[in-house]
């Protein structure tokens, strides 16, 4: 996924109002980085009325809306916030989604990127019950490319230790196709899908999303759905995106 100029920001949601005309609290919120430094992951505007926690979404830039029309506000999960509103759900999502962050190591010129690095700050936001680490492509198909499926494995391994010592829950999701993105490799395809197997079957995570399921083309499993794929053929578009927020069974995330 691309790599960016990444500025210190973090952006609240606009406070959508209830039929009596009284501002509702928005369920999401978002983080950007700037580089030469951790920033800690703050916490959304308005803490969950109830009491239900927060969910932090530690991914890359499928996360954060690349390749959409409107970027983050058009990503999953900016869309499960507005779907955990409207169907009166509980909990509040922040976005920690970094471009073109690895679960492993650092984006090259970006310290503190990598999903392992940021875990800590994740943990730190006020009432984190769960973490949803998603966008595992990059350690597959950036460079140096990881092709060992235990290596990934053992840093999901680390993940979820360092969250269960916390008493947070780490929801995983499965890793998307990539077939005819410009650095697909049969190699990384073979990694892609036995990392995903053992997402489904390890039982080492509190839950799953299958957003493999979700996105890959019956037909051609390697590949994103043509009605899914912005063109790039690793990042969703708009549909791709809304498919994704629709294909999230809410009740992993409590």
């Amino acid at each position: 996924m691309r790599a960016s100029a990444m500025g210190a920001a973090v952006v609240a949601l606009a406070l959508p109002l209830t039929s009596s005309g009284a501002a509702k609290p928005a369920r999401t919120a978002s983080t950007a980085h700037q580089p030469g430094r951790c920033p800690a992951v703050r916490a959304p505007r308005h803490a969950p009325p109830d009491g239900s926690g927060v969910t932090v979404v530690v991914g890359a830039s499928i996360a954060e809306g690349y390749h959409t029309t409107g970027g983050e506000r058009t990503a999953w999960p900016h869309l499960l916030g507005e779907r955990l509103r409207h169907e009166d759900a509980p909990g509040t999502i922040v976005n920690d989604s970094v471009n073109a962050a690895r679960l492993l190591a650092d984006t090259t010129g970006h310290p503190c990127t990598s999903a392992l690095h940021r875990e800590d700050q994740a943990l730190a936001v006020p009432g984190v019950r769960t973490l949803v680490l998603t966008d595992l492509i990059n350690d597959i198909q950036q460079t140096p490319h990881v092709h060992d499926p235990r290596t990934i494995t053992d840093g999901l391994k680390a993940f979820v230790a360092r969250a269960h010592a916390r008493g947070v829950r780490v929801v995983a999701g499965t890793i998307s196709p990539y077939g005819g993105f410009v650095s697909y490799e049969p190699a990384g395809e073979r990694t892609r899908r036995a990392v995903n197997d053992f997402i489904r079957h390890s039982g080492l995570f509190d839950g799953v999303i299958d957003f493999d399921a979700i996105v890959a083309d019956p037909g051609n499993p390697s590949r994103m759905r043509p009605a899914y794929d912005s063109g790039d053929h690793l990042h969703p578009n708009d549909a791709g995106q809304r498919a994704i927020t629709q294909g999230i069974p809410l009740d992993v995330l409590q």
